[in-house]
């Protein structure tokens, strides 16, 4: 891939893109990973992408995959132990960006990958670190339609891109502290505690939700966000108390609905 004199300036506009989605959106994952595809990776002509987290077994397991066939997804496993040779678990293991430029073929790096090309067109697999706390736990691989060779200012982009999705799923937003006081909402008579989810809920009770909304499990949560299933289900227990739900359809119903709302204001 050959990058002009501009390619700083465009890698900035699409990071500044990226914020300005993400803060005014409230994505789900999926959209997430579409917004990354289509608009933030584009500059490396992106078409596909895959997400895979670090759980608390040393084990890598996928949370989330875009672009792809589903006749190519099918030949892949979803979960593999850290100490099994993928590009994904060389990143995590070495918290640097690995490169594959042999697709279809994985190369002899890979023989777990071995029977299972990469026939869409793409050239190039790329896998780089998210990071909680300077911690690596998960690794985010993207196919591109272009051969992708190691570059100082491609792996500034990809590590800024990282830490913008990170900061997204992990960060603490600064949320009034008196709304966050169960039974502080019923005070107020016209205060309608549905249409106002991210101010009822505490911060890490509206990222469960999020997730819930994603189709996520209890388990896939507590393993997304570091957390243990156990208070993963305390806390679910506590979002549906709040919003006066029956449970996790309908949660998702309440977060899709804010979202709505927030958008026609």
């Amino acid at each position: 891939m050959k990058l002009t004199p501009a390619s700083s300036r465009i890698y900035l506009d699409k990071i500044s893109e990226f914020i300005s989605f993400l803060a005014v959106n409230e994505p789900l994952l999926d959209e997430i990973f579409s917004h990354i595809v289509l608009v933030v990776l584009s500059p490396l002509n992106a078409e596909a992408m895959t997400l895979d987290f670090l759980n608390d077994k040393n084990q890598v397991e996928n949370m989330g995959r875009w672009g792809m066939p589903l006749e190519m997804i099918k030949n892949y496993v979803d979960i593999y132990n850290l100490t099994d040779r993928y590009p994904s678990t060389d990143t995590l293991r070495y918290r640097n960006i690995t490169y594959v430029n042999t697709l279809p073929e994985w190369g002899e790096e890979y023989p777990l990958l071995k029977e299972f090309p990469y026939t869409t067109g793409a050239k190039s697999f790329i896998a780089f670190p998210i990071e909680k706390a300077r911690n690596p736990v998960a690794a985010m691989g993207v196919f591109s339609r272009d051969v992708i060779h190691p570059d100082s200012e491609i792996e500034s982009f990809l590590k800024t891109v990282g830490s913008v999705f990170s900061m997204y799923m992990f960060s603490q937003n600064s949320i009034p502290p008196e709304l966050l006081k169960d039974g502080a909402a019923e005070d107020n008579a016209d205060y309608n505690l549905r249409e106002h989810v991210s101010y009822i809920l505490t911060e890490r009770q509206h990222v469960i939700l999020r997730l819930i909304a994603g189709e996520k499990t209890n388990l896939n949560i507590s393993e997304l966000l570091g957390y243990s299933e156990s208070t993963i289900r305390q806390e679910t227990i506590k979002i549906f108390a709040k919003l006066n739900c029956a449970g996790r359809k309908e949660a998702a119903i309440i977060y899709r609905d804010q979202l709505s709302n927030s958008e026609k204001k």
